[in-house]
Parts: structure tokens; sequence; C-alpha cells
């Protein structure tokens, strides 16, 4: 019996002992990071202008629930290959502190070199233009859950966020501020022969100097709703938008053109415009944020358009570690469908003309 608690004790201490050792031996290079990110909150759907359009199951309604704001773990590489290169590579993966689950390298993951020549990744991503314009002036909540930008064109990332099969270049600095990045994806195959390959393309320029990012960007989708079996078309969205720190405050705005031929015939056009605003009191902050989108079929005004407000604050217990608060609203017109994809399935929320969805959240964030 005593040999049998010696063995078991030290296999209990071996055991313990090995996450420590793995840690060890992982090399200087290589991170692991990633963030926590949680709220509570009490989210609301109306429709008091369309009632009849709600579905069954989804009344006017208040619920409560507890969203993850894009939980994320991953572990990331940059390694000196000698002669001015360098080796990259990441996978980054969705994390669920809600409900569990989720796999492997679901977000922004690959491997690539870097040079003189400039940086090359091949793998996953949700690609350039949204990081240098929509998720670089969303300064709350870092662009995620309900308050995440609702109202942007789905061709600014493929029209599915995080696209697999991408190559993506980023140019050397030119003038010490100013960068250029192109992403090319295939998103598919073509489903008959007169269709071509269903693909992205994603071309920003970013001038970064001192306090202020500005960036001009071009997006493309080609032909992926054909992988649904419905009409091809072709999405592209014409982007500015930029950041600017005044130290005792901070403001961000874009402004986006986008538009749809359907390749059928028939075409559809739409215009976006966010500002956002943070003022920084010591450890506290507070943010402001406003979009809105009109759309037009032809020269007619199609009353499917959305406004979205944000108002939010955060108090910095650390640089990593924060505790937030906010409300959100999107405001659909009669017509508009904007806003459904958001929000936590609580309140069974479906994309209905004319619904109106807000939020008042409580939460808490981890950087590490």
């Amino acid at each position: 019996m005593e040999l049998q608690r010696k063995l078991l004790a030290t296999a209990v201490a071996s055991a313990c002992a090995l996450p420590a050792a793995a840690l060890a031996q992982v090399p200087s290079w290589i991170q692991i990071y990633g963030r926590a990110n949680v709220s509570y909150e009490r989210i609301t759907t109306e429709n008091s202008s369309n009632t009849a359009a709600l579905p069954a199951g989804q009344p006017n309604q208040s619920n409560w629930d507890l969203v993850d704001n894009s939980s994320r773990i991953g572990i990331r590489g940059n390694k000196d290959l000698g002669g001015g290169l360098t080796g990259l590579f990441q996978v980054e993966s969705r994390v669920r502190l809600d409900s569990g689950g989720d796999l492997l390298s679901t977000r922004d993951s690959y491997a690539g070199l870097a040079g003189g020549f400039g940086t090359v990744r091949l793998g996953r991503t949700i690609g350039p233009v949204y990081y240098a314009t929509y998720d670089y002036i969303s300064m709350h909540n870092h662009d995620t859950g309900t308050s995440s930008d609702a109202l942007l064109a789905p061709t600014v990332t493929g029209k599915q966020g995080f696209m697999n099969n991408t190559v993506w270049y980023t140019s050397p600095k030119i003038g010490r501020a100013f960068t250029v990045d192109v992403a090319y994806s295939l998103l598919g195959v073509q489903r008959v022969v007169s269709d071509s390959q269903p693909h992205y393309l994603g071309v920003v320029g970013s001038y970064d100097q001192g306090p202020l990012h500005a960036a001009a960007s071009y997006a493309n989708t080609k032909n992926t709703v054909n992988l649904g079996g419905g009409t091809a078309d072709d999405d592209k969205a014409y982007t500015i938008g930029g950041l600017y720190d005044f130290k005792t405050f901070v403001v961000g705005a874009l402004i986006e053109s986008a538009k749809t031929k359907v390749l059928t015939g028939g075409d559809a056009s739409r215009n976006y415009v966010r500002v956002s605003g943070m003022m920084p009191v010591g450890k506290h902050e507070f943010h402001v944020n406003f979009g809105t989108v009109n759309h037009g079929i032809g020269s007619s005004a199609s009353n499917d358009g959305a406004k979205q407000w944000t108002l939010g604050y955060n108090y910095n217990i650390t640089k990593e570690t924060k505790i937030y608060g906010f409300y959100t609203k999107v405001d659909n017109d009669s017509n508009g469908t904007y806003g459904a994809g958001n929000f936590s399935t609580v309140n069974q929320v479906v994309a209905v003309p004319g619904l109106d969805i807000s939020s008042i959240a409580i939460g808490v964030r981890h950087n590490f």
C-alpha cells in the first residue's frame, strides 16, 4: 500500500510538471496570445413599423444573454532565417466563453516570408481592407459582439468573413509612412463552364505618421452567390477612412460607396458613413460611434437602409484588462434588414424588414 501511494504521488507530480516543462521547451521566437472577452446583455427586438413582418416566436421582446465578443487564442512566430529573410506563421482560433466549442484556425491563420521585398502570407484571413478601415476606427470593443459594425458592405470580407485560400502581400514602407496591401482569395470553383472562378480582390493604401492613420481601399467579390446555386453577381466597394489622435480626444471616420452588378441584369448601390470618437480620462474611456447606410436601385430610393448607434464606457484596470459597458442599437428603415447577424440567438433574431435591435451590456476583457 505504501508503495502504491508513492507511485501515485510521483505520477501526479509528473503530470503537474508537464505543462511547465512543455512551455519551457517553446522557442523564444514563438508567442502564445489571446483574448477573453464576454458581456452580460439585455437584448431587445421590436418592429413597431411592420409588426406583421415578425415571424412566429419573435414578438417585440427583451431577454438576457451572455455574449462572447470574439474571444480567441493563437500561436505565432517570427524567425530570422538569415540573408534578410524572416519566416513567419500564425494559427489563430475562435473560442467561445458562452457556450464552448469552435474549431482550430478559424481566424487569421497563415505561413509566410518577410524581407526587403515586403511580406507575403498564404492562408486564411479577414483581409487588409477590413483591418485598415472598418476595424481600425471601432475603438470601443474591437468591432466585436452586438456592438460591432452591422452596416459594412459584405464584399469587404468576401461576403463570408474570414476567407480561405488567400495570398496577402504587404509592401515595405514607402517614404517611412505609406504601405500598400493586396489580398487575393479563391472563394470556390466555377459551377458551369461559362462562369469565372469565384474570387476576391482587396487593395488598400495606408498612411501612418505620428497621430494620423489614413487609408483608401478597393474590394471586389465576384460570382460568390453562384456557389449556393443562386444568381451570380459582382460586388465592389470603395472606402476611405482614418483616425487622428489629438491626445485629449481621438476621432475616426470612413466613407464607403458600394455597388452590386447582378450578371443577369440590374444594379444596386449603397452609400455608408461612420464616425467614432473616444475621450480618455486617466483609466477611463468614453466612446461614441454612429453609422448610417442608404440604398438606391438605379436612381430610386429603396428605403432599406439603417442607422447604428453605440455609446460606451471602458475602465482600464491595466493595459491588458478592462471592464466596460455600452448601449448599442440598429435602427432599420421600413425595408432594412441589417444587424440580425450581430446579435445572440436568445431572441431568435432573424433578418425581417424594419426590425430594430438594441442591447445594453456590461462586460470584462483580458488580453494576454
